[in-house]
């Protein structure tokens, strides 16, 4: 799985399309003109307020500018109705609430859809099937869970305590982040407490922070 973003490459191809100066968008979203190129370099994750406030003003599909999903510009339809404030996301595989387990990449066959209002966190987004119990009783087995890659960028202080999904050496893996400073250690910790916490270190190899949770979806039948 490749975990790129775009939203900085769509928002620059937008601005071209619309042959608007990064000034102007500085001006609509009340700030400096190197912030706007930061955004579109991918050295800042940009907020979905002010997506909302470019999709809003230029009439724009803001699920391709936040998924690269569908048309740039939104037809009046769409614009004038809800389906403006939905965005489509790929359901990209499993995660693991127990031992971590190795994602298989394929293609998406399955898309939930989420009202961007619910989206507190920065894209890009990944959405995964929860395999497991560990977080029981908050995340249960086949709940769909949404990942904020954007909000990697936090202060490890910021993500203490939070839910995140991780890349380990046998897999990913959904799980409390909970830091230890008197040994530098980072726990990986169920909620569940008929499993173990994971102890991970500054030279625990094959560590990557995929996301922070933003939101967990459960579908009643």
């Amino acid at each position: 799985m490749v975990l790129a973003d775009g939203v900085g490459e769509r928002l620059k191809a937008l601005r071209s399309k619309l042959s608007v100066t990064q000034k102007k968008f500085a001006n609509l979203l009340n700030c400096s003109q190197a912030k706007i190129s930061d955004y579109e370099s991918g050295k800042l994750s940009i907020s979905n307020k002010d997506l909302s406030i470019i999709a809003n003003t230029y009439n724009v599909n803001l699920n391709w500018l936040i998924t690269g999903e569908g048309e740039m510009f939104n037809n009046v339809r769409a614009h004038e109705g809800i389906l403006s404030n939905l965005i489509r996301l790929p359901v990209v595989g499993d995660i693991a609430a127990g031992f971590p387990a190795e994602l298989v990449p394929d293609e998406p066959t399955e898309y939930i859809d989420v009202p961007t209002s619910l989206l507190d966190q920065p894209p890009p987004y990944y959405v995964f099937k929860v395999n497991g119990e560990s977080m029981l009783p908050v995340i249960h087995p086949g709940d769909y869970v949404i990942i904020s890659n954007g909000a990697i960028g936090f202060k490890n202080n910021q993500l203490n305590g939070r839910i995140c999904a991780f890349r380990t050496a046998d897999g990913i893996t959904l799980k409390q982040l909970v830091l230890d400073p008197r040994t530098r250690t980072t726990w990986l910790w169920p909620i569940n407490s008929s499993f173990n916490p994971i102890p991970f270190t500054k030279d625990t190899p094959d560590f990557t922070l995929i996301g922070v949770l933003v939101l967990s979806i459960r579908k009643y039948t």
